[in-house]
């Protein structure tokens, strides 16, 4: 899928900063299959593209994502049953190939949550980077709501933020956090006024755009992996990654304005 076929998201790049904006504000940008592709196709276009540096996600609208759209009952999201129309046994997985394209992309990425991000929305802002809330934002598991079992990586990476016994008590309870309620959780980096959401993530975006892309996508991959490796596939991990960093004109510009006493200028090269 190419951008210029996007029709629930918007995909817009300036100074190295591209930014990813749920577009459904009609229906609080709920997810959808369509979305699920798009954004699929909108992660792997970013981790290919030079000229991007940091990844912003947002939502237009009063939501970020208020998870699957169930506007057209229960069958909507009936992967089984439309799979073997379509001729396959394998379920659908919208949610977590999406959670896969953001934990892939050797970009860093950003969610700014400005509004309710439930069920798939949830999902969705864990799989990011870090998070970053509007004072306006919820966040609530909501599968248990309607009987659905947890997908898009909401159990892999909620145990991961919070620790494994804390997520399934979040899970069990459900309870709608408040964007104070998730900084205490620490689900989100920081929580900051709804008129100063963009300008704050966009000012984190620069400062991830201006370093070292290398040590960027390496930090990223290393960490991670870190929980699945033992230490000596971990060890042999860094070993690799610090080995092909001493090859770039980064690492030299780096050392040079280290002992310039500089801030140096990463190419990216």
């Amino acid at each position: 899928m190419q951008i210029d076929d996007f029709e629930q998201i918007r995909y817009e790049v300036a100074d190295r900063i591209l930014t990813i904006t749920l577009s459904r504000p009609d229906r609080l940008n709920a997810y959808t299959p369509r979305m699920a592709e798009e954004l699929i196709a909108a992660f792997g276009h970013a981790g290919e593209d030079d000229e991007v540096r940091a990844v912003i996600m947002t939502g237009e609208g009063r939501g970020f994502c208020a998870g699957a759209d169930l506007q057209g009952g229960g069958d909507t999201f009936d992967w089984r049953e439309r799979e073997r129309e379509e001729g396959s046994d394998t379920p659908r997985d919208g949610g977590g190939r999406v959670a896969l394209s953001i934990f892939a992309c050797s970009k860093p990425v950003i969610a700014a949550v400005n509004g309710p991000a439930a069920g798939a929305g949830f999902s969705l802002a864990l799989a990011c980077d870090t998070r970053i809330a509007s004072e306006a934002a919820f966040f609530a598991c909501a599968y248990g709501r309607i009987g659905a079992s947890p997908d898009g990586g909401m159990t892999y990476f909620l145990p991961r933020v919070v620790g494994p016994s804390r997520a399934l008590e979040i899970l069990l309870n459900d309870p709608n956090m408040s964007a104070s309620d998730a900084l205490a959780e620490r689900l989100v980096a920081e929580v900051v006024a709804p008129d100063e959401l963009m300008d704050r993530a966009r000012a984190k975006a620069e400062k991830l755009a201006a370093k070292a892309p290398h040590y960027v996508r390496m930090a990223k991959l290393l960490c991670g992996q870190s929980i699945e490796n033992n230490l000596a596939q971990h060890l042999q991990l860094e070993r690799h990654g610090i080995a092909d960093s001493m090859a770039t004109e980064d690492l030299r510009a780096g050392v040079e304005a280290f002992f310039a006493g500089e801030t140096p200028e990463f190419s990216g090269r």
